[in-house]
């Protein structure tokens, strides 16, 4: 959805609130009435608080007002790296992992835990394509454990996730400065 169209809301809303409020205190909309603007502002933010926290994920609003996916919860992932151990010469098999997905309708939050290090995102972006796919875009730092930095140092890298399916899929890559890169489903 369009952030034109989020205001064009907004401010409907305000106008509408403020509409009711006049209307309940039996009021017209003059000098002394405008006192009530406080009391909609008031409203129409607890309303936009309510929204981004938890509204935007009703049913009720899916596809015709909210088209952004909820991505939020606990994810199972695979990684697989092209890493090259320079000691043999040989790759790594599948990371598995999980991703903590924390998410608002203004806030996106990831977090990946695996056996050897943590990874957060630093910067995020939810980008809808022309098509209607949504993909995460984001950096991140990835820490590793203490008693493994002396072969995985501590990294950041940029990552770009297609949101298949909010509700079962989410695949990507990932790149770092390590330069090592991997897909991520």
């Amino acid at each position: 959805m369009s952030s034109q169209r989020h205001i064009k809301g907004l401010i409907y809303l305000t106008v509408l609130v403020l509409t009711a409020v006049l209307y309940a205190n039996h009021e017209q909309l003059q000098g002394p009435t405008l006192r009530y603007a406080s009391t909609t502002a008031s409203i129409v933010l607890v309303v936009v608080f309510l929204f981004d926290i938890q509204l935007w994920k009703l049913p009720l609003l899916r596809g015709w007002l909210v088209k952004r996916p909820s991505i939020a919860g606990t994810w199972r992932v695979t990684l697989q790296s092209n890493w090259i151990n320079p000691e043999t010469g040989h790759g790594i098999g599948p990371i598995e992992g999980f991703m903590v997905v924390r998410q608002s309708f203004s806030t996106l939050s990831m977090r990946q835990l695996t056996q050897e290090s943590s990874s957060e995102l630093l910067g995020t972006e939810v980008v809808c394509s022309i098509d209607g796919l949504y993909c995460v875009s984001g950096v991140y730092r990835n820490v590793p454990k203490y008693d493994v930095r002396h072969r995985s140092a501590i990294h950041y890298g940029a990552l770009w996730l297609e949101v298949e399916d909010a509700s079962k899929r989410i695949a990507g890559h990932y790149w770092t400065d390590r330069n090592s890169a991997a897909l991520w489903f």
